[in-house]
């Protein structure tokens, strides 16, 4: 859920034309989602991989959402929604296996 939130609100309050690469909100959002996948992974709250798919999920979700609710408004909005889903997913990889390897080497760290 924390990840859903620290990317879906910057996501959902820019309009459909802004460029999402350079969004100082989104970005910061992002780099929320890798310390959640950090201290999700470094407290061993659950395991490895279930931990990494649902962090990785995060970003594609809050898009699934904004296009759900969009395309019920006008049906002709988001008509590439497959590489809307593909691009979250990307930018997810890139905040995700960070915070994960973070959280795997303060893990051992630790031990």
């Amino acid at each position: 859920m924390a990840g859903l939130l620290a990317t879906g609100i910057p996501y959902w309050r820019l309009p459909y034309s802004a460029n999402i690469f350079a969004d100082p909100g989104l970005l910061f959002g992002l780099g929320g989602l890798g310390v959640a996948t950090a201290m999700l992974i470094y407290s061993g709250a659950a395991r490895l991989f279930p931990s990494f798919w649902a962090m990785l999920a995060a970003f594609p979700a809050a898009v699934a959402i904004r296009v759900a609710i969009e395309t019920s408004k006008d049906a002709t909005d988001h008509n590439l929604w497959p590489f809307e889903l593909i691009i979250a997913a990307i930018f997810s990889l890139v905040a995700v296996i960070p915070g994960m390897l973070v959280g795997l080497l303060l893990r051992r760290i630790r031990a």
